[in-house]
């Protein structure tokens, strides 16, 4: 299309180039024999003087000579206003290949964007799908049914770090559950695990002071001698389950 429109264009300023040289060349040539005719005319006057036949062919030298600059100038602006024209056909035909390019990117992001959009609808309904565990309510506003988590450890059988509880007997511990990434308070299950008397005990299950993070728990029996000397000689440590939301 591009060779095709330069060339059409490009043929016709050529032709009208010719035409106008062929215009200027007749010209010259019957201002020659108008000349010549004045010249013979003027030869068969013997009165007529010399001198005006000399201002005479002075003039048609003078016109010829203007014919001809007159014609090199317009053949220079035809040439040059045939390249701008040729020039402007070629950036038109630039900016409209630029414009469908461009258009063509634009389609392609759509689609991309449409392709996003999908696998964002699966993986939400795989997600859904998958995810067994509901939470029917928690100690704050459920958060979404797709961040539901389930999070459990221990402090460790060597590694919990029991503190005394004020007065004779008793024991407490903080749990740390930041790891989860709960960003609510979870509900929480808990059970002491050790190498023996723990049967005993009371209040392992009884969770304090509950938070995304984290939570306590205080550790009694029926016996005065219970102080972390004697849970750590017992490995006793706290087992917990959680389940919350993390976003």
């Amino acid at each position: 299309a591009v060779v095709s429109t330069q060339s059409t264009g490009h043929y016709y300023l050529t032709n009208n180039l010719r035409m106008l040289r062929t215009l200027i060349v007749l010209t010259c040539a019957l201002c020659i024999v108008r000349a010549v005719d004045e010249e013979e005319v003027l030869q068969r006057r013997p009165n007529v003087p010399d001198s005006h036949v000399d201002d005479l062919k002075d003039l048609l030298m003078a016109s010829i000579q203007n014919t001809i600059s007159l014609t090199e100038v317009i053949t220079q602006q035809t040439k040059e206003i045939s390249d701008l024209m040729l020039g402007l056909s070629a950036a038109k035909l630039d900016l409209q290949d630029l414009k469908q390019k461009l258009s063509k990117n634009q389609d392609e992001d759509v689609r991309m964007a449409e392709d996003i959009a999908r696998a964002k609808q699966e993986i939400a309904v795989l997600t859904s799908r998958n995810n067994s565990v509901v939470v029917l309510n928690g100690e704050e506003e459920n958060g979404k049914p797709e961040c539901t988590r389930v999070c459990s450890g221990t402090t460790g059988r060597t590694t919990t770090n029991w503190v005394d509880y004020s007065g004779s007997t008793g024991i407490y511990k903080e749990v740390d559950i930041s790891g989860c990434g709960f960003i609510k308070i979870p509900t929480i299950t808990t059970s002491v695990e050790g190498s023996g008397s723990h049967w005993e005990v009371t209040g392992p299950s009884a969770v304090y002071h509950a938070s995304p993070t984290g939570f306590r728990i205080y550790v009694g029996a029926n016996r005065a001698n219970i102080r972390k000397a004697f849970a750590s000689t017992r490995l006793w440590n706290i087992e917990w389950v959680a389940v919350g939301f993390v976003c």
